[in-house]
């Protein structure tokens, strides 16, 4: 934005008036991928800074490796950043960020035959068990204090969700662990929303059968204390 001023020869000059100071952490994310597309690179910051968390979550309990899920998430922001005149609002920009993610995933592992097996991931067959209430396994990725107990309850969790079978692990972590709603997740995976209820339903099934003995000892220990 420009203003006249006089100058001491008597003419009219532009003048560069102060932008205006925008607090990135109260916009959305679709607003803050405006600013982006606009070339506003501090606003691609806070996306990082919003996301970086959640998504290595989301990776490390998929692929069980911490250094590889850091790399994906390196990509995946690396992608987002480049490919930021692409996102459309129409969808929410977790979706799209998760889209890229899992997809990284996906040709990774399609093109890697040290690991033919992970392959199974993106097979397309589905089940028919209803969905139903689950228990609580959210992003826990944003409170880096874990004390003893806490830090022995994550590794439980990735131990049992490294043990899912690869063909469910991607939705069951999606909506237990990001929470993303069914239709979020078919659009994140290309799978039809049956498939993605199904294959949530099976992933808990199979998390379920892996913690509850140590959830039972647990809970006999603490009877015995």
């Amino acid at each position: 934005m420009t203003d006249e001023k006089n100058g001491d020869d008597g003419l009219n000059r532009p003048v560069e008036l102060p932008q205006r100071k925008i607090d990135f952490g109260e916009l959305t994310d679709e607003e803050l991928m405006l600013l982006v597309q606009e070339g506003r690179n501090q606003a691609f910051d806070a996306i990082v800074g919003r996301y970086k968390n959640r998504l290595y979550t989301y990776l490390c309990r998929l692929l069980g490796d911490r250094s590889e899920a850091e790399e994906f998430a390196q990509e995946t922001f690396v992608k987002a950043y480049i490919h930021a005149e692409k996102y459309r609002t129409i969808a929410r920009f977790s979706t799209w960020l998760y889209t890229i993610a899992t997809n990284l995933v996906r040709n990774r592992v399609r093109n890697a035959k040290r690991r033919p097996a992970m392959v199974s991931l993106w097979s397309e067959t589905s089940g028919g068990e209803e969905d139903g209430k689950w228990m609580d396994l959210r992003d826990d990725s944003q409170r880096p204090d874990y004390d003893m107990e806490q830090s022995n309850l994550n590794e439980l969790i990735q131990d049992a969700i490294e043990k899912i079978p690869g063909k469910y692990r991607p939705a069951f972590v999606l909506r237990e662990i990001n929470d993303l709603s069914y239709e979020e997740i078919a659009a994140v995976t290309g799978l039809k929303l049956g498939t993605v209820r199904s294959r949530i339903n099976r992933g808990r099934a199979h998390f379920k059968k892996m913690v509850a003995p140590f959830v039972a000892k647990d809970f006999e220990t603490k009877g015995n204390g």
